[in-house]
Parts: C-alpha cells; sequence; structure tokens
C-alpha cells in the first residue's frame, strides 16, 4: 500500500509540495506526486527509468542535448543514467506524477518482447498520444484508490507493454570499440567505488588515456564528467539508504560525500526535496 501524502513545508516555496510513497503491490516501485512553483532542478539523473505524466501547467527540461516543454497529459521518459533538468515553463508552475520502474524490469520486459535483454531505448522524451496517459493516469488513480492487486498489476503490464512497442527503438545490442569499452570500464569502476576517493590520474590510468581525453570522452558518452558521474551514483545509494531508515548524517559519511551540507544541497537539486524530508515520508503514516 502506499504511504498517505503529506505536505512538506520548511525548505519549499508556497504552494510546492512533493509526495513520496511506494507500491508493494508492485514491488516497492517508488512513485511521486508534485507541484513546483520557482525550483529549479540542475542537471541530475536516475538508476532507474522514470515515467511522468504532467497533470497542469508545464514541466520545462532538457534532456539528451535537447530542451523539452511537456504539457498536461504528456508523458515524458528518463533512462537510467540520462542527465536531465527541470522547472516551469509558461505559466506558474507545474504538477505531474511520476513512476520509476527499474533497468531490470524494463530489460526484463525488452527481452520478453524483442528478445534482447537490454535497458529499451525510447524514440522521444515526451510522448503525446491520448491512450497511453489514460493508461498511465488509469494506473496511477488505481493505485491511490487501492484497488485489487490483479487490476494494478494489469494497468502496469499494459502501460510497460504499450510504451516499450509503440515508443522504443528495437535496436540491435550495440558494438564498442576498444577506446569505449575502456570508458564503459571508468564508468563501471566509478559505480562500484561510488564512496570513495579517486584520483583522475588513477581513472585515467584505467582507461589508458590522458586525463583531458578522458574527461571529454567520458562526457561524450554519458553528458557527465567522471566527477558528475560518481556524485550520481551517490545520489542513487543515499536515496536506498535514507529508505531503510539510516540518518542523513551517516548516509552522507557512507556515500561519500563531505559533509552533511554538501550532501543535503546535492540531493535536494536532484529530488526537490531534502533527505530529511524525502525520508520522513516513509516512517510517517
Amino acid at each position: 500500500m502506499a504511504l498517505t501524502p503529506r505536505y512538506l513545508g520548511g525548505w519549499m516555496h508556497a504552494n510546492e509540495y512533493c509526495n513520496v510513497s511506494t507500491s508493494q503491490t508492485l514491488g516497492g516501485l517508488e512513485m511521486i506526486e508534485a507541484q513546483f512553483t520557482e525550483t529549479v532542478f540542475g542537471k541530475h539523473a536516475h538508476a532507474g527509468f522514470v515515467i511522468s505524466v504532467v497533470d497542469a501547467g508545464v514541466m520545462h527540461f532538457s534532456h539528451r542535448g535537447a530542451s523539452h516543454n511537456a504539457l498536461p497529459g504528456q508523458l515524458s521518459i528518463v533512462a537510467p543514467d540520462e542527465l536531465h533538468t527541470g522547472s516551469k515553463g509558461k505559466g506558474e508552475g507545474w504538477r505531474y506524477r511520476a513512476l520509476y520502474p527499474s533497468e531490470e524490469r524494463m530489460s526484463a520486459l525488452n527481452q520478453s518482447l524483442f528478445g534482447r535483454y537490454q535497458a529499451p531505448q525510447f524514440r522521444q522524451s515526451v510522448i503525446s498520444d491520448g491512450r497511453l496517459s489514460l493508461q498511465m493516469q488509469g494506473l496511477l488513480d488505481k493505485i491511490r484508490h487501492n484497488a485489487s492487486a490483479l487490476e494494478i498489476e494489469e494497468q502496469w503490464e499494459l502501460l510497460l507493454v504499450n510504451l516499450l512497442l509503440q515508443e522504443s527503438q528495437h535496436s540491435s545490442m550495440p558494438t564498442f570499440s576498444k577506446a569505449q569499452s575502456n570508458i564503459e570500464s571508468v564508468r563501471d569502476l566509478l559505480a562500484d567505488c561510488y564512496q570513495q576517493k579517486l584520483s583522475l590520474e588513477a581513472v585515467a590510468e584505467l582507461a589508458g588515456i590522458s586525463k583531458f581525453h578522458l574527461i571529454k570522452e567520458f562526457k561524450r558518452c554519458y553528458q557527465l564528467t567522471p566527477h558528475q558521474y560518481q556524485i550520481q551514483q551517490r545520489l542513487n545509494h543515499a536515496r536506498a539508504q535514507l529508505k531503510c531508515g539510516i540518518s542523513a548524517v551517516d548516509v552522507a559519511l557512507n556515500c561519500g560525500f563531505h559533509d552533511q551540507s554538501h550532501f543535503s544541497k546535492a540531493f535536494v537539486s536532484a529530488m526537490g526535496i531534502s533527505p530529511s524530508a524525502y525520508q520522513q515520508q516513509f516512517f510517517t503514516r
């Protein structure tokens, strides 16, 4: 059952809220219902997919090197590790709801449909499709009103299958050059050693290229510098630890942040909500 949404005051602007909950029916799927008027999200990425629908206003965001405006009823999709931002478009702000399916869940579905176990790639950042919009809104409403598990699971499966059938690119597995493979090794190191202080020199030595070349190639592949990518990995692990009840102070230390202030600033920039407020919603019913 989803947690009861609450308004989070304090640092937020007037008329803003961000309610985080999970659906145990859907295996702990994380969901957000939020409204923002002045908050601006800096460049950030997520460990899993983000599928959102705008309920009111205009959501402006950058994604894949372009600027987009999502209007009421339109869906937006961001894949794991894809850099994006968020802010209001025309008007006084925007209200939206979002689901965060894991990369494993989407890869498994991709395999069942197309025979390839890999994260699906979507053609568009913003999707304007009345049927998909109704399916997304219908699913969220069923979760909110505690519909039967079977009904919710069927609606979720139908939405994801239709998304992949209509909007994903059915490309074959990519082939990588040796240089690209080395950059992938760096990415894996940064993900595995997210809490460690790694020197650029040591990382460049692993890739077998100069420090300047490493920064340039890594950013070309992932839209982030190695340091920025490591920060995103720390934030992904921080969210998981906060949901386990670990204090924000300990999370900052566990995940390799310089101090709690640095952690809080990075978390708010990425999530639009403070670490303590985010955690509180998982332990206040």
